[in-house]
């Protein structure tokens, strides 16, 4: 007999629910891909604050070459708009545009039958256990990344050996971290 590995069955059913929301898209929403309608859902519920691509990136744990070509799409159909704001002129808010504010009821509507399905059967205890398991999941693999982030070289200073009369790598470390020292003691 197969033995369950979490990780898969997690992934099946993620896929499933993808499926099951894209089968059952609202016809208003027909030029909402699946990942599309979680960010304009994102968005919608988070009017009161500037959300930037890097927010995009950390809530949905992509890269952020992903989260560039998905907004830039997302924008080419009209979905947002991206805004300058007068604190950092290097920073663009991204918000929705109205388009994408006729679909979101309906986002809503299709999110909430999911919802409803995807806990039928399951007790407030069983889902309130069900939520702490998946938060403590994702914070062990953040650690688990950031120990692995932490045990690689860095890719620019193992990029060439250290030439004859050149100090090593390591010792241009320590001489970078005096140098910042005196920096910051200035």
């Amino acid at each position: 007999m197969d033995r369950h590995i979490l990780s898969m069955d997690l992934r099946a059913l993620t896929r499933s629910i993808d499926r099951y929301l894209g089968e059952t898209m609202p016809p208003s929403a027909c030029d909402a891909t699946g990942g599309n309608a979680h960010i304009i859902m994102f968005l919608a519920r988070n009017r009161d604050r500037d959300v930037y691509q890097h927010t995009i990136e950390q809530k949905f744990c992509i890269t952020r070459s992903t989260a560039s070509r998905v907004l830039a799409l997302m924008e080419k159909k009209g979905m947002i708009v991206r805004e300058s704001v007068d604190h950092d002129a290097r920073l663009k808010k991204i918000v929705l545009t109205d388009q994408a504010d006729a679909i979101v009821n309906d986002l809503r509507r299709s999110g909430a039958d999911m919802e409803r399905r995807l806990m039928a059967g399951l007790s407030a205890q069983e889902l309130e256990t069900l939520a702490s398991c998946i938060a403590r999941m994702r914070a062990n693999l953040d650690d688990a990344r950031r120990e692995f982030q932490n045990r690689q070289p860095d890719r620019r200073q193992t990029a060439a050996a250290p030439q004859a009369g050149e100090p090593a790598r390591g010792d241009m470390n320590e001489t970078n971290d005096k140098n910042d020292k005196k920096e910051e003691s200035k």
